[in-house]
Formats: C-alpha cells, sequence, structure tokens
C-alpha cells in the first residue's frame, strides 16, 4: 500500500511540473482551519433501475496542527440530512492520508442510508488548495474517484478571552451572568430609562400563542428579563404562566414553532434561577425535544430545509437556540437519547450554510428583503448573540456578510414620513425596520458601529421618531442589552462609502447623500444566482428610483409576476440570472454598471454631480441578441403620469418631476397602465432611456443620432452608449 501511494504521489508530480501547471510545495503546518475536502461520486442510488452517483463534502477542523476526530458530511443532491463520522489523518509521503468512517442519515423524505467508509489521499495544490483521490465503500459498493478541497479561516471565529460556562450558569444566552449588576445599574441611566419604558410597554401586547408568528415565547422572555433586571419574582411566575400554556400547545409548522421555541429558550435562561426545579426540568425536556424536531424536520406541512431558505434559517436559529440554553445542564434534565451537543453542531453548520447561501458579501438576501430580515429577529439574531457567549464563537466577524447586514441596510433607507422603507425586493416589498437594528446593534463590529448609531439615533432614537425601533417585545430586551453608553456617532459618510456593491448576488446601491427625505437612492438588481426551493422574484436587472422626497421607479404589487419589476418582459423570467461585465463608481455615489444575461446587456448609469444641472441623471440601455424583434420595457411608479410621444413625465407634489425619454427605439409604443400605476414601452431593437428627477424646471435634451450610438447632452453632461456601458462624459 505504502509503495503504491508513493508510486501515485511520483506521477502526480511528474505530471504536474511537467506541464508547468503547478510546482508542488508541502507544509503540514499549513494544515489549519476548516478543511472541506469533495469526494466525487461517492454516494450513490439506484434511480429508475439505474444507479446515480452524488458527490459529498466533507468538513474536518483542524488547529495548531491537530485535526478533530470528528468528520461531518453534507450532499444534497442525495439527501438533506448531515452526516456523522470518524477520521483518522496521518501524514505520509509530503500527503496525508485521511481515514473516514461516515454514518449516511436519513432525511424527511428519503429511506436512504448506511455506512460509507473511504480512504483519501490529499496533497496540496497551493496554500488553501487539495487535490487528490478516495477509494472506498458505500453500503457495499466499491467506489473511487477525484478529490479537491479548501482550507478556511475558522468560522464562527474563536474568541480568544472566552471563558467557558459551568454546568447550570445561567443567565447565558444574551449576557453572562457577570453583567448582571452592570445592566440592574443601565435603568437609571437617561437612555437606558427610555429603553426599559418602551419595553415595558410592549408586555401589554396580547399573548398570541397561533398565527405565523406566536408571540407567546417572546412574551414570557420579556417577563423574565424584567424579572431579572429589576429583580421581581412576580414576573417570573406570569412568566411561567405563558410558558406552561406554550409548551401544551400544537403548532401547525415548524415555522411558527420556531419563535415559540426561541423566546421560552430566552425565558429559561432569564428565569432560571426564579423557577422551581420541577419546572425547570419540564421545560428542559420541552426545548430538548423541540430541537430535534427542529433539526430532522418533517416529511410534510411545508417543512424546507434548503440551505438558502427563510425556513432553514427560522428553525435551525430555533433548534441552536435551544440547544445553548441547556447545553451542560444535570443528568435528568433530558432524555440521554438526545445529543444536545451534536444537535447544535448542525445547526451551526446549518447556520454556516444559510450565511454562505442566502446572502451575498455585503447582506444582500436572495430571496428579498423580508424573507431576510425576518428570520433575523425571529430566530438568528437570539442565536448568533447565545453562541458567542455560550460557545465564545463569533459570527460577525470582521468584513462578514453578518456584519454588514445592519450597514447595507443604513445605506437603502429614506426617510419618508416619521417612517424609515427602503427601496425594496422580493416578497411583501418591506423589510424588518427598526427591529433589525435595535437587535442587531450587538452584533455590529466596532468600526462600523458608531455610523449605524447615527443612523439609528437620526431615524429611530431621540433625533427621530423616539420609537428605538421597539415595535416587539425582544426588539426592547436586545436594544436595552446592547445601547452603547459611551459611543461617540460619526456620520455614515465618514465610514461608509455612497455606493454598495453585493458581488456575490449582483445588487448595486447608489445613494447621493445622508441627510433627510430629499436623498437620493437607487438600485439595481443583477440577480447573479438563480437558487430554487425558495422564493425567487423575476427580477434580474430590476432598477429602483427614489429621491427629492419621492417614490418613482418602485417596487410593483408583491405577486411574483413580471409587470410587477422594472424589467424586460421574457420567457422564463424568474430563472434569468445576469453577469457584471463592467462597473464604475465615484465617491458622490455616481456609477455605472453592466449585467449582461444570456440574449441580453442592461447597463444602468446614475449621475449626483449636478454636472447636467439635475440633482438625478438615469439612462438605462437594454441591448439585444435579437434586434429584430419586439421587446417590451416595464416601470412601476406613483404619482401623475402624462405620456407624449417617446417621453413620459410624472408629477409629483412640491412642483418635483421626473422626466423620460426614449432615445431608441426609433418607433416606440408607449402607454400608461393608470390602473396599475405602470408605464409600458414596445418597440423593436435595442432600448436607450434618459431619465431626469428634478424641481420645478425641466432640462432640455439634446440628440445626437437616434440610435443606439447616440450623444444625448443635457446641460454639460454628455451620455452615450459605447462598449457594452454607458459613458458619463462632459461636453
Amino acid at each position: 500500500m505504502i509503495k503504491s501511494r508513493l508510486f501515485i504521489i511520483i506521477i502526480m508530480t511528474i505530471y504536474w511540473v511537467g506541464l508547468g501547471v503547478y510546482t508542488p510545495t508541502f507544509s503540514f503546518h499549513s494544515l489549519s482551519g476548516k478543511v472541506s475536502i469533495v469526494l466525487e461520486k461517492a454516494l450513490w442510488r439506484n434511480s429508475n433501475n439505474e444507479i446515480d452517483y452524488q458527490d459529498i463534502t466533507l468538513d474536518v477542523i483542524c488547529e495548531n496542527n491537530h485535526c478533530t476526530s470528528e468528520i461531518w458530511g453534507f450532499a444534497p443532491e442525495f439527501n438533506q440530512a448531515e452526516h456523522q463520522g470518524t477520521v483518522t489523518i496521518n501524514q505520509s509521503h509530503n500527503q496525508w492520508i485521511l481515514d473516514v468512517d461516515l454514518l449516511i442519515n436519513r432525511d424527511p423524505w428519503l429511506s436512504l442510508s448506511g455506512k460509507a467508509n473511504y480512504e483519501i489521499e490529499l496533497i496540496k495544490k497551493n496554500n488553501n488548495l487539495l487535490i487528490g483521490n478516495y477509494q472506498g465503500k458505500f453500503n457495499n459498493k466499491v467506489l473511487q474517484g477525484k478529490v479537491s478541497g479548501t482550507i478556511n479561516p475558522l468560522y464562527p471565529q474563536p474568541l480568544i478571552d472566552h471563558r467557558p460556562i459551568h454546568p447550570q450558569e445561567h443567565p447565558r444566552l444574551l449576557f453572562r451572568e457577570t453583567r448582571v449588576p452592570e445592566l440592574r445599574q443601565k435603568i437609571t441611566t437617561k437612555i437606558g430609562k427610555k429603553i426599559f419604558n418602551k419595553l415595558e410597554k410592549t408586555l401589554n401586547q396580547p399573548v398570541i400563542y397561533d398565527g405565523y408568528v406566536p408571540n407567546a415565547g417572546y412574551h414570557a422572555a420579556g417577563q423574565c428579563f424584567l424579572a431579572l433586571i429589576k429583580e421581581k419574582p412576580k414576573q417570573a411566575a406570569q412568566a411561567w404562566t405563558v410558558v406552561e400554556k406554550a409548551i401544551n400547545t400544537s403548532y401547525r409548522r415548524l415555522f411558527e414553532l420556531s419563535p415559540v421555541v426561541t423566546g421560552i429558550a430566552i425565558a429559561y435562561d432569564l428565569c432560571y434561577a426564579y423557577w422551581e426545579n420541577n419546572n425547570r426540568i419540564l421545560v428542559s425536556n420541552w426545548l430538548a425535544q423541540q430541537t430535534q424536531l427542529l433539526i430532522e424536520g418533517t416529511p410534510d406541512r411545508g417543512w424546507n430545509p434548503t440551505a438558502w431558505s427563510n425556513w432553514n434559517a427560522r428553525a435551525r436559529g430555533a433548534a441552536g437556540l435551544a440547544a445553548l440554553a441547556i447545553l451542560k445542564e444535570p443528568e435528568g434534565y433530558f432524555s440521554p437519547d438526545i445529543n444536545i451537543e451534536q444537535l447544535l453542531t448542525i445547526a451551526k453548520r446549518n447556520m454556516i450554510r444559510y450565511l454562505e447561501t442566502a446572502m451575498g458579501d455585503k447582506g444582500f438576501g436572495t430571496e428579498g428583503d423580508h424573507y431576510t430580515t425576518e428570520p433575523f429577529i425571529l430566530t438568528l439574531f437570539p442565536f448568533f448573540t447565545g453562541y458567542y457567549h455560550v460557545k465564545g464563537k463569533n459570527f460577525a466577524t470582521e468584513n462578514s456578510n453578518l456584519a454588514w447586514l445592519l450597514p447595507q441596510y443604513l445605506m437603502r433607507i429614506v426617510p419618508r414620513k416619521n417612517s424609515y422603507p427602503i427601496p425594496s425586493y422580493g416578497r411583501h416589498r418591506y423589510y424588518s425596520g427598526g427591529s433589525l437594528f435595535a437587535m442587531g446593534m450587538g452584533l455590529v463590529p466596532l468600526k462600523f458601529l458608531p455610523g449605524i448609531m447615527w443612523g439609528f439615533d437620526h431615524y429611530w432614537g431621540e433625533n427621530g421618531n423616539q420609537s428605538f425601533g421597539i415595535k416587539n417585545i425582544l426588539d426592547g430586551v436586545f436594544l436595552f442589552i446592547n445601547y452603547p453608553n459611551h459611543l461617540v456617532i460619526k456620520h455614515p459618510s465618514q465610514i461608509f462609502d455612497n455606493v454598495l456593491v453585493d458581488e456575490q448576488k449582483g445588487f448595486y446601491s447608489f445613494r447621493n447623500q445622508w441627510k433627510d427625505k430629499n436623498d437620493f437612492v437607487a438600485s439595481i438588481y443583477g440577480k447573479r444566482e438563480y437558487l430554487t426551493k425558495s422564493w425567487s422574484f423575476p427580477d434580474a436587472g430590476s432598477f429602483r428610483i427614489w429621491g427629492l422626497g419621492e417614490n418613482w421607479a418602485i417596487a410593483g404589487e408583491s405577486n411574483n409576476k413580471p409587470e410587477n419589476e422594472n424589467i424586460i418582459i421574457q420567457e422564463n423570467p424568474n430563472a434569468i440570472t445576469m453577469t457584471t461585465i463592467y462597473l464604475k463608481d465615484k465617491k458622490d455615489g455616481s456609477g455605472v454598471v453592466s449585467l449582461q444575461a444570456k440574449d441580453w446587456l442592461r447597463s444602468f448609469a446614475v449621475d449626483y454631480s449636478n454636472i447636467s444641472g439635475v440633482p438625478g441623471l438615469f439612462a438605462i440601455v437594454d441591448q439585444f441578441d435579437d434586434h429584430k424583434n419586439n421587446h417590451t420595457w416595464v416601470m412601476n411608479t406613483e404619482g401623475n403620469v402624462t405620456i407624449e410621444n417617446n417621453t413620459f413625465l410624472i408629477k409629483r407634489d412640491r412642483d418635483v418631476t421626473m422626466k423620460g425619454t426614449f432615445i431608441t427605439p426609433e418607433t416606440i409604443n408607449l402607454n400608461y397602465e393608470k390602473d396599475n400605476q405602470r408605464i409600458i414601452a414596445t418597440g423593436t431593437g435595442d432600448f436607450f432611456v434618459v431619465m431626469t428627477v428634478e424641481k420645478n424646471k425641466i432640462p432640455n435634451l439634446k440628440i445626437i443620432n437616434n440610435h443606439l450610438d447616440s450623444q444625448v447632452i443635457i446641460g454639460e453632461r454628455v451620455i452615450s452608449f459605447k462598449d457594452q456601458h454607458i459613458d458619463l462624459g462632459i461636453n
């Protein structure tokens, strides 16, 4: 065996060096981090009397040259279960030899399971890439194939000075017991008193045990927080009454169960010292059972364990928090058959996959703004907070997509009549607003926090509507705990750029300033990924334009129809994806981005420079491979719209207007659907549209040549299209 391994390495080395592709370097000391390897065709099943093979990804953690004996596998094309096993790793002749024994588990739908054994040989291609091969068996079938892998930094990131929890230590989830005196003193501060008063008012809300978001668990958590901070056992007794009913209530789906579990886990943690031991055992046992249920899932009732689904986020976030709440509890607190540490690991793995797939590198969510932000305020913020305190590991590492979640939303907010909406995408057309900031503040990295606090203060805080973003009970709990007392806030422009780019999802947002309701925010979504088994709208290339106190290009009705997006209507619109082929942005928030689909290119330009003589100038070019066919251009809007020849004019109050001009196609059918508040343009060939937003005076356009290579002059600005992108020149 050793001779054969050595022979393989020599042959592979000669091959790579001969091709000039790679000069092998080996360093055992650099094997540190999360090692993920993909085994090609390492699982199989019968399908229509034919054998189908599936890949599996194996993950093992290595630190300081030592790897754990535990290994985990995930094979979404095989089933949706987590697969656990053991691994021994040895170094031999400048390669790593992994011997893996893996239990392949069932998921709620497939009965396929069994044992897999693999012998894997790996060498390093460069600092973080691995290659090799494997041989092994699954369900008695001999398998062999290629292996590729990566070495990534440990995530979540371990805290340097973490103090492990001891058995029966509570509170532990939202803060450690050593912070209790500090929080009790915080009530006496000016801001602490205001936040606490808002929190107490939320406890007057009705206790709800049904609906999409039952609040019974959160209500109990709020009562327990008051009991602990104000040292009022009566509140703990009230919380127990709610919990007792909640754990004896049947819930329609895991979707509705998850917020109840989250709230009760927090209540258990905060009321631990006040509840009788029998009651603690009752709740601990219930939490253990629900953790197992939320991890395993159900074969019916709409259960969706897909990595990027909000269902997965809600359920596994709640399961993880419940596991954290009862970790290291005494024997007899729950069944010994339930492995809480194992379930917690599965929850963590699901949360990592959710962040990797559902959210882009700057926090834009693939399921849209509502289904991205709602899981965070229901289960995810509590889970990430609990994991930080109990396990001593941070999900919101600097520059992670979780760290960028609140900054991304701050960069899109435009004040509107005492509310703070965004130009939204996805179903329901809204986001979680102040709740997102109230609950998420504690996970914002210090370098971003002064800018986030400026937004919070000016929108929801003492210089805003003074709601403090507190709509629900946990909003007040989280804000009271995490509100920074002595932080010096900074204007967002001192911390963030005016242009936000989420490369992973293909989302671009352009902002001119952070000042007031007249701020401009324009965005376009390239939809780089089409992810099935989740909410996906026909919004590839869809744009939004808000400014001068009005909303011009908006999201239409939330019914997943293409005419409710600002796009080119095409076949199978949900599945269209686009690739960014050009991007240029400027400090003032202006910029140009070009997005390429299979047979269509859209270039989007934003100009806040005032060179044109207007505060907001926008241009869109749609170039098609099939120039001879008719195409339909759509923009949803609000206001008084009039159509004249190849132009549209949108009038709002205060003499604010948007003027749009179709430079091409030469012949165009332009209409306004009043009932739907929708501008529709149909024509043959490419589209070149210029739009200006102004107050009082509408600028004149000088058009040189009515073709795609036109020059459009507005003031001193020259707009043209060349080399697959709009160009903003100066006359």
